[in-house]
């Protein structure tokens, strides 16, 4: 199946008093590129990270961002029972040896060292909940990459239909074409009224028979559009294989342009050049 290298994926999950954001995005690259944005708590699973992505994708800019937020519900910080205790029992010595004290007031006592203590997070269970959750977005995204895909799929084989059937007309062109043509240099020279070599003649039209012959351009427009249906239908990434097959229809569609003989045939190169196009656009964004 054909996947994409654009797509977008994120999730949301919580671990206790934490809630973590996951956001994971790609776009085209020539190859994989990972960026990662982590907080500093998970950081030290970044690699196990990259490697769960070079797992699921082949190419693509990736970019993977965590984001780490305490719950609302849930407190900053608590009082340190001991050391409150261990403040009092300080300023009841205070108090009992200095006279003229005046007590600290309940904000003065939690600017204290020590007294209001932040809670910390759980590094392993965090970093252990981060590997559990990034195959999930990593699965979300490949999801995304096959939909866009296959759309993509879809448009490509539809302008192989239509190549396909400009080549089958060209080729049923060919034999007219052909006695056209040689019948429009015959009027030619007998219009110049001049004395000629019949059997020279007859060699100089085999001669422009071969010059003009694009039998093997059509043959090879066909097996490259029959080699574009296997790579879209085979289970490997193909889009640097599409890349190439697009740049071999491009060259057979610009000979096939510099033999034409007729209008119709110069159109059908055109033709032809405009559906290759598309396709090259389109091809560029597959994995």
């Amino acid at each position: 199946m054909a996947q994409s290298m654009t797509g977008f994926a994120s999730q949301t999950t919580t671990l206790g008093e934490w809630k973590l954001s996951f956001e994971c995005k790609s776009v085209n690259s020539r190859f994989l590129d990972i960026t990662l944005k982590l907080p500093d708590v998970v950081k030290v699973c970044e690699s196990q990270l990259r490697q769960t992505i070079s797992d699921a994708l082949v190419r693509g800019k990736v970019e993977l961002a965590i984001r780490l937020e305490r719950d609302e519900s849930f407190p900053e910080g608590k009082v340190n029972a001991d050391k409150l205790a261990e403040l009092e029992q300080a300023l009841e010595t205070i108090r009992n040896n200095v006279s003229d004290v005046r007590p600290p007031s309940a904000l003065d006592v939690l600017q204290m060292p020590g007294v209001w203590v932040s809670e910390k997070a759980d590094t392993s269970s965090l970093v252990a909940h981060c590997l559990t959750c990034a195959p999930e977005v990593l699965t979300a995204l490949v999801a995304h990459r096959q939909s866009e895909g296959s759309r993509l799929e879809a448009m490509l084989k539809e302008r192989c239909v239509a190549i396909t059937h400009i080549v089958t007309a060209y080729r049923k062109e060919l034999p007219a074409l052909t006695d056209a043509h040689e019948q429009k240099l015959r009027d030619r020279i007998a219009a110049l009224n001049i004395n000629h070599d019949e059997k020279r003649l007859e060699e100089e039209l085999v001669f422009l028979a071969n010059k003009s012959d694009v039998a093997e351009e059509l043959d090879r427009l066909e097996a490259h559009i029959e080699a574009i249906y296997e790579a879209l239908n085979s289970n490997e990434p193909c889009g640097r294989r599409l890349d190439f097959l697009m740049q071999e229809l491009n060259r057979e569609a610009n000979t096939l342009g510099s033999k034409t003989t007729s209008l119709s045939t110069t159109n059908a190169a055109v033709e032809l050049k405009v559906l290759i196009e598309q396709m090259r656009e389109q091809v560029q964004n597959l994995e």
